[in-house]
């Protein structure tokens, strides 16, 4: 693949639905979203845990039981009256989501899987490294994990525990490597006077990014020059 990617349309990425990269993330995402559950329902508050469990009834909502996406806004009486949906509990959408059964493994090696495993082997990524590349991959436009914030010790904490690794890995996967090896974008900064971090703004990975590791390449040195890297 010498060809430079081009996108035609930016909300689209080339690969990124293809049927290996789905299954992939399929099967990958629901035991982290699984292993991050516990840890939110402990360290949230009542109404950031209500916000939570909205967001992932419109990220999963086939697996809570709705007929199709929810909508909890109230439309504009100019558009025609149309009620806003109830939301679940949020007691009920994490049982729902602990119980959900993990999609089978993907046939095929999707592109996605094998590139992100080129990037762990030849620069020497750490687990907890690899874990935020991972999930920074399946959030691109905000899909797979639920918006919150939390103080940037308490972010740190839950990502030791979501990750299973200690303190030091997490640091480490959270310095500026990724950044600067442009797989990541710079996090954005935490809040002034709250010191709060959102998860989201630890995962900020480019669609330029998205859409190079969505693609399959024949020799590792196509993949490292669509991501515009010289290692």
């Amino acid at each position: 693949m010498n060809a430079k990617i081009f996108n035609s349309h930016p909300c689209y990425l080339n690969g990124l639905n293809s049927p290996q990269n789905l299954a992939f993330r399929r099967y990958q995402r629901m035991p982290l979203l699984q292993r991050l559950l516990p840890h939110l329902v402990k360290v949230l508050n009542a109404q950031q845990l209500a916000d939570a469990s909205r967001n992932l009834e419109l990220q999963y909502w086939p697996l809570l039981g709705h007929a199709k996406s929810p909508y909890f806004f109230e439309v504009p009486a100019f558009l025609g009256f149309v009620p806003p949906d109830q939301p679940l509990e949020p007691s009920l959408v994490v049982e729902r989501l602990m119980a959900a059964p993990c999609p089978p493994p993907p046939v095929d090696v999707a592109p996605a899987a094998c590139n992100l495993e080129r990037l762990q082997k030849h620069l020497d990524l750490s687990a907890a490294q690899c874990l935020r590349l991972l999930c920074a991959y399946f959030d691109y436009g905000r899909a797979s994990w639920p918006y919150f914030e939390l103080p940037a010790p308490a972010l740190r904490n839950l990502l030791a525990a979501w990750w299973r690794v200690d303190l030091a890995a997490v640091d480490a996967a959270l310095d500026e490597r990724l950044s600067l090896l442009g797989l990541l974008a710079h996090p954005e900064p935490c809040d002034a006077e709250s010191n709060a971090c959102s998860l989201a703004s630890q995962l900020p990975m480019q669609a330029s990014v998205v859409q190079a590791l969505s693609l399959s390449y024949a020799t590792d040195a196509e993949l490292f020059a669509a991501l515009q890297l010289t290692a």
